[in-house]
């Protein structure tokens, strides 16, 4: 039986060339973007289940809440609050801290090699699954200056894996190498090369400080190893407790403390400070309804086409139920066939699952960040499991349509499957197919759109012509000096970090003696940021380089929301913020130091001799190769052991809504492969329209029908369809734009006719190609051909 249905499938398939093109062409563009989704979630939901004890580890959150204002959702937590959960909550089995400032530089034998990682509690080996190779990992992290390594650490530092017992020197300080891991597991949320023993950071004057500080929950992260049978509902209310006593000591702000499991953490939802980068839930689930749409467009073809060739095999139909086929076998065997054309399709969309594999690798920083896209043989299995799955599917409406066939019917030549009806399925099939096509093409004009005004919005300073190099712990002023020493630098100044590309600090400032209270942004810069940047002061001087790291220069929104009443009467305030006091010396016109997602809330500079991570230079030259040419030499002058790391603010600001740009580039994809699969089901319409009313257009050729003629017979019918998709397209794409491409922006584009418009009118451009492709077709066959039978 199984040989009977191969055969006969291979057979329609060879007789019926065009529309098993157009069936498998279609299918295999909508399956290569599958596959790409398939292997994606696999592996997003692959990540930390490693973990032996990873059904009972937790990470503890903070909610931070300041006054009226929604909740902060951090990932973050105090490192006295993992202090406190340790000695205080017996029923917790293990309480692990983790602070994250072990990145930088590490000198062995007079080399120096950069490294990423993390001082931890002496526990971490135990509640993680991180095997050593080398060491004990009972003891390796529990005396201070004790450090393990991964092996490929071990590897490129020593040329050798056993390396425990090795000195490592860091900021003047000799760490003793305890241990040596296995390299980390690319599926684990927490990715490091170094472990510090948090003993080594608590002896320090910093981490005395943190010790003691509810509110300092910015870098260090508590995991929780549950005992067995303990519930998260149960630690929850240890966590309340704590909170409340900690939080009725009077913060500046309040602090709630919630549980998340391992396994919701990544992927995760949106909270701020996430250990390394997480993808987020929302943009998997994006890209499985996507895929989905994509699939069922191609899956739409093939019932379509099929149900539209059903006349041509009615008879066949007709005769196997007169010789005794039951309606089992027939379904069965328009299954069977369906399933060849998707694994047929199958090895086409493995081919372009291949090719555009990079550059969705690429798409953005979450992506090529979190997943490599390995195929392993359970994804394989997954891939041809699909395959089948989309042959039932795609053929499970046209088979159950044929073994409804009448036998005295179909041999009477009385079939019709209800597709001349005014609004048939065949018809209403077709419409969404263009609906989507048309969504998706609108949906990445607006998102260009939208894109190209980010990257051109006026900030409010100038960012023209601005090169920003990484200090890379290089002595600010040494480094400052050496860069501006290049001709082509008009100007030079240092700054903490950089505005407007999503990257900045937050506390609350309050005026000393008074109540009052904001929250308030900030970065610190020396004495020659504003004028190199261009900021207006509006009131006030710049700082004075004979204060140094009491000065304070707001914004209008600082004045205006603290309860000012001019720019003049802030002068000279004194300003109690991050545990420092500050002087205010000037107010600067507002500028957006965030992004489009931003609206301006009070902002300030701050001036200080430290913490600076930037240079900033103002550079003029009509040879930019040659330039950076001699900012490296000058660079290499004062640091030989890190490359030379520079970058045009521009580009900082591009790479900024990197997610706008991926939103263009996923839609752009997604509208391509939508109207290519929409114009092969349209061509495979088209050609079944012409092909059935041959007869029709040959007689009125002959009678002096022009190509035009013909062209509006066969595409009125489509014209209708393409209309009403466009009425529900337009709306539906400027309502998903606005609540999920644009949902938390500020600064949004103006949306006009032809943004909406042109969408749907080259959708329709292209249909109508498409359908001419047909007329002119059956404009120029031979008229003997058709009328010699009759």
């Amino acid at each position: 039986m199984f040989r009977n249905y191969s055969i006969v499938a291979f057979r329609t398939l060879l007789k019926n060339k065009l529309f098993s093109t157009i069936n498998i062409v279609g299918l295999a563009i909508s399956m290569a973007v599958a596959l790409i989704t398939i292997a994606f979630v696999t592996e997003i939901n692959n990540y930390d289940t490693f973990h032996e004890k990873g059904d009972r580890i937790y990470r503890v959150n903070n909610d931070r809440l300041y006054d009226n204002r929604d909740p902060g959702h951090y990932a973050t937590s105090s490192i006295l609050a993992g202090q406190r959960l340790r000695d205080e909550f017996p029923g917790i089995e293990k309480v692990v801290s983790v602070y994250n400032s072990l990145n930088g530089d590490i000198i062995s034998d007079g080399q120096t090699h950069s490294v990423r990682g993390y001082f931890v509690s002496a526990e971490f080996l135990e509640v993680f699954t991180f095997p050593l190779l080398y060491g004990n990992p009972e003891t390796a992290l529990d005396e201070p200056h004790s450090i393990v390594i991964t092996e490929t650490t071990a590897m490129r530092i020593f040329n050798r894996k056993d390396v425990v017992g090795e000195i490592l020197e860091r900021n003047h300080e000799s760490f003793q190498i305890t241990g040596v891991l296995k390299d980390i597991p690319n599926n684990s949320h927490l990715k490091f090369q170094a472990l510090g023993s948090l003993a080594t950071y608590q002896t320090s004057e910093r981490g005395r400080r943190s010790i003691s500080d509810w509110t300092n929950m910015w870098s260090s992260y508590v995991y929780l190893l549950l005992p067995e049978g303990t519930t998260s509902e149960t630690a929850q209310v240890w966590l309340d407790q704590l909170s409340v006593d900690e939080n009725n000591k009077g913060p500046r702000f309040n602090i709630e403390m919630k549980m998340e499991s391992l396994a919701s953490i990544f992927p995760g939802d949106g909270k701020y400070n996430q250990i390394n980068t997480v993808m987020p839930k929302e943009n998997v689930r994006s890209m499985i309804i996507l895929t989905l749409i994509v699939v069922f467009s191609a899956c739409f073809n093939y019932a379509n086409l099929s149900m539209a060739r059903s006349l041509k095999r009615a008879k066949e139909v007709g005769v196997r139920k007169v010789v005794g086929a039951r309606k089992g076998q027939i379904f069965t065997q328009f299954i069977a066939e369906a399933i060849l054309i998707s694994i047929l399709s199958l090895g086409i969309a493995y081919l372009l699952f291949r090719l555009i594999r990079p550059e969705f690798l690429e798409l953005n920083f979450y992506i090529s960040r979190t997943v490599a896209l390995d195929l392993t043989t359970n994804i394989y299995l997954q891939f041809f499991t699909f395959a089948v799955a989309i042959g039932i599917l795609s053929g499970m409406v046209p088979a159950f349509l044929m073994t409804q066939f009448k036998p005295v019917s179909i041999l009477k030549g009385a079939v019709n499957l209800g597709g001349n009806r005014k609004f048939g399925i065949r018809k209403i099939l077709i419409g969404i197919q263009f609906t989507l096509s048309m969504g998706f093409a609108i949906l990445v004009t607006l998102a260009y759109k939208q894109y190209n005004f980010a990257l051109n919005f006026d900030l409010g300073y100038t960012t023209e012509n601005i090169l920003n190099v990484a200090l890379q712990d290089n002595d600010p002023k040494l480094m400052k000096n050496a860069l501006e020493s290049v001709p082509e630098v008009l100007g030079a100044s240092l700054s903490s970090m950089i505005p407007s590309t999503g990257s900045l600090n937050s506390d609350i400032a309050s005026r000393l003696n008074h109540g009052d209270s904001i929250n308030t942004y900030s970065i610190m810069v020396d004495e020659n940021y504003l004028d190199n940047m261009s900021h207006k002061l509006l009131a006030g001087e710049n700082f004075n380089t004979d204060l140094v790291n009491d000065q304070m220069i707001v914004n209008e929104q600082f004045v205006e929301k603290m309860g000012y009443s001019s720019n003049d009467e802030v002068l000279g305030e004194r300003i109690f913020y991050y545990n420092d006091t500050f002087r205010i010396v000037g107010v600067v016109k507002d500028f957006h130091y965030g992004t489009v997602y931003n609206e301006i809330e009070p902002f300030s500079f701050v001036q200080r001799t430290n913490n600076f991570n930037n240079v900033n230079l103002r550079v003029a030259s009509n040879d930019m190769v040659a330039t950076m040419s001699k900012l490296s030499e000058a660079w290499e002058r004062i640091d030989t052991d890190h490359e030379f790391n520079a970058t045009f603010f521009s580009e900082s600001i591009e790479r900024t809504y990197n997610t706008l740009s991926s939103s263009m580039k996923t839609y752009g994809m997604l509208a391509i492969v939508a109207i290519s699969i929409s114009m092969l089901g349209l061509l495979g319409m088209a050609a079944y329209a012409a092909e059935a009313r041959t007869k029709e257009l040959t007689i009125r050729k002959v009678l002096g029908a022009t190509v035009y003629n013909l062209l509006i017979l066969l595409s009125k019918n489509f014209f209708v369809i393409i209309v009403i998709a466009a009425g529900v397209a337009i709306p539906l794409s400027m309502q998903l734009f606005k609540t999920k491409v644009v949902q938390d922006v500020e600064y949004g584009i103006e949306v006009g006719f032809w943004e909406l418009a042109s969408g749907a009118l080259l959708v329709s451009f292209i249909a109508l190609i498409t359908i001419g492709t047909q007329a002119r077709k059956a404009a120029k066959a031979n008229p003997a051909n058709s009328l010699r039978n009759d």
